[in-house]
C-alpha cells in the first residue's frame, strides 16, 4: 500500500477524524468502547504480575478483533515544532527500530484544533502493513502502557481501529451492533465509570 493509497482507503472509511486516536471516541462514540488493562481499572503495571496480565488481555482482545496471522495497519507518528525538543521521537523508540514505515503529510496541528496547539505543531504520521501474531508486538505495547508511544492497530479487512493508550485500549468497530458484542464478551475489563472511560 502506497502513501497514496493510505489516504484514500483513511479518508473513504473514517472521513470524520484523523490519525490522533484521542479524537477517536468521540467522533464515532456509537461504535466505540473502551477496556481497561488491569484489574480495578489500576492505570500502570509496577510488577511482572501485573505486566503479565496487561499483556494477556491487550494480546488476547487484539488477536480476537484482528485475526490470528491477519494483515492490519500499525500507525504511529510524531510531534514537530520548529525549535523545540521533541517528545518521545520516533527514532528513540527500540520497539519500533526494525519496522519500516511509510511516511504520510504531515498534520498541522493549530489548523485542526486552534484552541488545543499554537501555530506552527505539527503531527508526522506513519504507517507499515504488519501481520498480527500474539505476543510480537508485546515491546510496543509495554512502550504504549508506559506513555512513551502511540499505535493505532488498524483492519482494513475488518472495519476495526484498536487504540492502546497508558490504562486500556480504545475500540473503534464497524457498526453499534458489533460493538455491543465485543462489550459484551469483554465486560468484565470494563470501566465501572458510567461513560466507560
Amino acid at each position: 500500500m502506497t502513501g497514496e493509497e493510505f489516504t484514500v482507503f483513511w479518508n473513504s472509511t473514517y472521513p470524520e477524524t484523523t490519525l490522533l486516536s484521542h479524537y477517536l471516541k468521540n467522533k464515532y462514540a456509537d461504535r466505540w468502547f473502551r477496556i481497561h488493562s488491569l484489574p480495578q481499572s489500576k492505570r500502570y503495571a509496577n510488577t511482572a504480575q501485573e505486566w503479565e496480565i496487561l499483556l494477556m488481555r491487550q494480546n488476547k482482545i487484539m488477536t480476537d478483533l484482528l485475526g490470528k496471522d491477519a494483515t492490519f495497519l500499525m500507525i504511529t507518528g510524531d510531534y514537530f515544532s520548529a525549535g523545540h525538543h521533541e517528545l518521545h521521537p520516533l527514532s528513540a523508540i527500540s520497539s519500533l527500530e526494525n519496522i519500516h514505515f511509510t511516511p504520510l503529510e504531515h498534520i498541522d496541528l493549530h489548523k485542526l484544533s486552534p484552541d488545543e496547539y499554537d501555530g506552527g505543531i505539527y503531527y508526522r504520521p506513519r504507517f507499515s502493513p504488519q501481520t498480527w501474531r500474539n505476543g510480537k508486538f508485546d515491546a510496543a505495547l509495554k512502550d504504549i502502557a508506559n506513555d512513551e508511544l502511540r499505535v493505532l492497530f488498524v483492519s482494513v479487512e475488518n472495519n476495526c481501529i484498536i487504540a492502546p493508550y497508558d490504562g486500556g485500549i480504545d475500540i473503534i468497530l464497524k457498526d453499534p451492533e458489533t460493538k455491543n458484542s465485543y462489550k459484551e464478551n469483554y465486560k468484565d475489563w470494563l470501566s465501572a465509570r458510567e461513560d466507560g472511560r
